[in-house]
Parts: C-alpha cells; sequence; structure tokens
C-alpha cells in the first residue's frame, strides 16, 4: 500500500483512526444521501413526489443534518478503537485473499449475514423499549416521513448499537479486509436506499424501501436490517404495500402521457 493512501486510511494513533472514520463520514454522507435527494426531490420531484411541502421538507433537512452530524462525530469516537484495533492487528481481519481463498471469503459474507441479521433485529427492537426510544431512537424516529437524509440523522450510540453485529465479526472469525469494510460502506448505500420512499424492487423476504418507511410510520414492526426474515420469525413484519405512500407508486399510477412529460 502506498504509504499516504496507508496513513489516511490506516493510521497509527486513535486520534488518526477517530480523524479518518469522521472526515471520511462527513465526506460519503453528502454523496450518497445528497445523490438520491437531488434525484428523487429535486431533478424528478414532479414524478415521484409532486405534493410534498417543499418549507416542511427544508425544516426537516436542517433537523437531519444536524443529527447526522452528531452521528459522524459521535461514531468516530465510538468506532475509533474498533478501527485502530484492526490496524494494529489485533482483530481476525486479514488482508490477502490467497491466505483463505475465494471459498472462505463468500462463506464468510454468508456467516456475517447469518450472525448480523438476528443480532440487528434485536438491537433496533429494544432500542424500542420505551427508555431506549425516548432518550435514543426517537431522534431518529421523529422524521415520520423519511428522506434520503434521515438515514444517518441518528444519536450516535443508536446506530453504533446496530453496527456492533458487524464490528463483533472481525474478532469472532476471520474476514477479509474488503468484506468487513464493503459491509461498513453498504450498510450506510443501504440505509439511504430504505429512507428514499421509492421502492424499485420488491421482494417478500427483502427489508426494501416500503417496509421501512411503514416502519417510520407505524413504528412497531419491520425492524429488520437486510431481509424481513427475523421480522416473519418472531411476528413483527407488516406488508407495507397500500399502506404507505411509494414514489414508484404514485409515479406509475399516472397517465403515460403524463409520465412521457415528467421524465423528459
Amino acid at each position: 500500500m502506498h504509504p499516504v493512501l496507508e496513513a489516511i486510511i490506516a493510521p497509527k494513533t486513535l486520534l488518526g483512526s477517530f480523524l479518518a472514520l469522521t472526515i471520511g463520514g462527513l465526506l460519503f454522507f453528502p454523496i450518497t444521501s445528497g445523490t438520491s435527494w437531488l434525484y428523487y426531490c429535486v431533478l424528478r420531484r414532479n414524478r415521484f413526489f409532486p405534493n410534498d411541502d417543499v418549507q416542511k421538507e427544508r425544516e426537516q433537512r436542517k433537523k437531519e443534518w444536524k443529527w447526522a452530524f452528531y452521528n459522524v462525530v459521535g461514531n468516530g469516537i465510538l468506532t475509533a478503537p474498533v478501527h485502530h484495533w484492526i490496524v494494529q492487528g489485533q482483530s481476525k481481519v486479514y488482508f490477502d485473499v490467497s491466505e483463505r481463498g475465494w471459498p472462505y471469503l463468500i462463506g464468510s459474507v454468508v456467516a456475517i449475514l447469518v450472525i448480523t441479521e438476528p443480532l440487528v433485529y434485536w438491537a433496533h427492537r429494544i432500542l424500542h423499549v420505551p427508555f431506549l426510544y425516548k432518550h435514543l431512537h426517537l431522534h431518529h424516529h421523529q422524521f415520520r416521513q423519511p428522506s434520503p437524509w434521515t438515514s444517518m440523522a441518528f444519536h450516535p450510540v443508536d446506530s453504533f448499537m446496530q453496527a456492533v453485529p458487524h464490528h463483533l465479526c472481525a474478532f469472532l472469525f476471520p474476514v477479509h479486509v474488503g468484506v468487513y469494510a464493503g459491509f461498513i460502506i453498504f450498510l450506510q448505500i443501504w440505509s439511504t436506499f430504505i429512507h428514499e420512499r421509492v421502492t424499485w424492487v420488491r421482494n417478500p423476504f427483502v427489508n426494501f424501501t416500503a417496509c421501512h418507511t411503514l416502519h417510520h410510520k407505524a413504528n412497531k414492526h419491520n425492524y429488520g436490517q437486510f431481509f424481513t426474515v427475523c421480522d416473519r420469525l418472531w411476528g413483527t413484519f407488516r406488508n407495507p404495500v397500500g399502506a404507505v405512500y411509494d414514489g414508484v407508486e404514485q409515479a406509475t399510477m399516472r397517465g403515460p402521457s403524463e409520465r412521457v412529460t415528467q421524465a423528459s
């Protein structure tokens, strides 16, 4: 690895880990959430969200940015020790695929999903216990009508609790650095997807966007991470189709001539 790149992503000090995580988060958040917001809420607003109140959106956006900033900085503090331990070789993260081969790497991805799905489900569900909900999770659920910016608008302890299962895997069994980092990065991308209120792909076993929109609205259903398996297993799944507003559905229900006009 080039020395400059190594100094940026693998600093040798705890402070360096904090700075790398915080600066990286502050850069990554506007790229993911900002791109989604620009497309759905600005360029294609008339197609997907023609009836949204622009003034209310603007007021909500300020709160989302504030809590996203708190979250990024707070998680920089909370996650810095984990990052530092990995850099110092105190975890089971490895860096060369040839050490264990591709079959093991693919198997580790499956293992991480099997481990994190129930753990994240229960972490999220526990955050709905009244005391924790009032002091932690409510900061995220104040946004009953989520937007791409809601994807990072958390109390830092809240989001860290839901990320801990992924960090835990790095210390339970050998995980390639690309797999570990890939999951951490994808969590933010996935969080953007499920807060967009626009569902492109529906599958009964995937916790797709409308499932999470309903979670924000009804507050007692669809706690899952990527899949609905745990919600179905523990009785908290609720089908969101027809129960919440979905940008794709509203665009599809419009007449063909109107859709062509909006898309041009």
